[in-house]
């Protein structure tokens, strides 16, 4: 029997952000992440507030003046894809900078609806939307509702991916290494019962050693990956009370754990898009995206003193607990850490994504949408790819144990789209229409 023992958090959210160097990016403002940094070895970490504060520094005096016509805040903006994709193919001709206002998709600080017009080769996105301004923690946000724009790069990079050869999920998953779990398991059976519990949990610590990251189903340079990373990392963070939630109402689970779970019972939550509300009218023209949320889930694992096997279907209450105060004060965290409002962002994209894909909007569109699938600039090229975490920087050390968590980030936006529901969308239709003018309009 091991004299001490620790504990596997195993988590699968659904979001993250971070960045590499921001001299890298041709507009510094897809350099924001969260607060997340990675380093030239792939290894994340919390940046510093002098490393903020260069950030927004940066980002404010690269700032454009903003038009009077997406300055204000509006209900339902509507963004016309294939004039969006015309003013790209000119910036691409004259060699042009691509503006704020493109790369921020006009302010969008979601998609509401997806409206698609097969007569004139054009899709049309409606949503609330707005000025934007640099926030604290570097990342371009609305400046009435604090929430973060929406980024054409992530909706491009979503559309790449949803259209390739092959169909996948968009996850992240951040994972102790077999041999990381059989150093600690072997560490914690030799310890000599006098050693200090403080050193016995760092023995712990250092014999599980990083972390490793797995991207599926998306550029693992993207901003896109970026955020699936950070919002994970930042999760964990919080959940292992390595940083202090900002919302009162959602304390660290550590601080919740009152009695210890079933023997080697390791929690495994995930964050997931929830969009029991989207709907089609019955011609798959009309898509309804609103009532969409994050939502916490969680299952139960155990680590069986060699490896973690997975259970699915068993819950332990404590778990479940967290799971629900994450999901229910999920909006009010956004607000306060906006990697969690990019990560919704992120799903939004990867939605509006598989939505392209199910109704071949780029076979059937010509050269319309091309410019975004070519363009260059229009994605930022890095090159640090997140392929690691400390597991100091997620776990939690008590007197000769250790909490720590893993996991990830799954989006299927696959699974939404199959599972719309069929209703009478067309005032939806009639209320909004193709901009006549430009690519978008309030």
């Amino acid at each position: 029997m091991l004299r001490y023992t620790f504990t596997l958090l195993t988590v699968l959210t659904l979001f993250t952000f971070s960045d590499t160097v921001f001299s890298q990016y041709s507009d510094s403002s897809d350099s924001s992440v969260g607060g997340v940094m990675i380093d030239a070895d792939g290894m994340l970490s919390q940046a510093s507030v002098t490393e903020m504060s260069q950030l927004r520094k940066e980002l404010a005096s690269e700032m454009a003046p903003i038009s009077k016509g997406l300055n204000k805040q509006v209900e339902a903006r509507k963004i016309s894809l294939k004039k969006l994709n015309a003013e790209l193919a000119r910036y691409a001709t004259t060699g042009s900078e691509i503006p704020d206002s493109v790369r921020n998709l006009g302010g969008l600080t979601a998609i509401e609806y997806v409206l698609i017009y097969p007569e004139e080769q054009d899709v049309v996105l409606v949503g609330p939307a707005e000025g934007w301004t640099v926030g604290p923690q570097g990342v371009m946000v609305g400046k009435t509702s604090g929430k973060p724009v929406m980024q054409l790069e992530d909706l491009v990079m979503a559309i790449r991916s949803a259209t390739g050869e092959n169909r996948s999920v968009f996850s992240v998953s951040i994972d102790p290494t077999q041999e990381g779990l059989q150093r600690m398991s072997q560490y914690a059976s030799s310890v000599n019962p006098s050693t200090s519990p403080k050193l016995v949990a760092q023995g712990m610590e250092e014999a599980l050693g990083a972390q490793t990251i797995t991207l599926q189903g998306i550029e693992p340079t993207s901003h896109f990956a970026y955020v699936l990373a950070a919002a994970d990392f930042r999760m964990k963070q919080i959940s292992m009370g390595v940083t202090k939630s900002p919302v009162r109402e959602l304390p660290s689970f550590v601080s919740m754990m009152k009695a210890p779970a079933e023997s080697g019972a390791l929690p495994r939550w995930w964050l997931a898009p929830n969009y029991d509300a989207i709907s089609r009218d019955e011609a798959g023209l009309t898509w309804s995206l609103s009532g969409g949320k994050v939502v916490t889930m969680t299952d139960t694992d155990f680590f069986n003193g060699d490896k973690i096997v997975r259970k699915a279907g068993k819950k332990e209450n404590v778990f479940q607990q967290w799971a629900t105060k994450m999901t229910e004060n999920y909006d009010e965290l956004a607000k306060a850490e906006p990697i969690f409002g990019q990560l919704r962002n992120c799903m939004d994209c990867a939605l509006v994504a598989a939505i392209f894909a199910q109704n071949g909007i780029m076979e059937q569109s010509g050269d319309n949408f091309q410019p975004m699938m070519t363009v260059e600039g229009l994605c930022a090229v890095r090159e640090n790819v997140p392929m690691h975490v400390p597991s100091t920087s997620v776990m939690a050390k008590r007197a000769g144990s250790v909490m720590f968590v893993t996991g990830g980030v799954t989006i299927n936006p696959w699974e939404m789209v199959q599972n719309s529901t069929v209703s009478d969308l067309n005032s939806v239709r009639e209320n909004n229409s193709v901009p006549a003018k430009r690519w978008y309009a309030n």
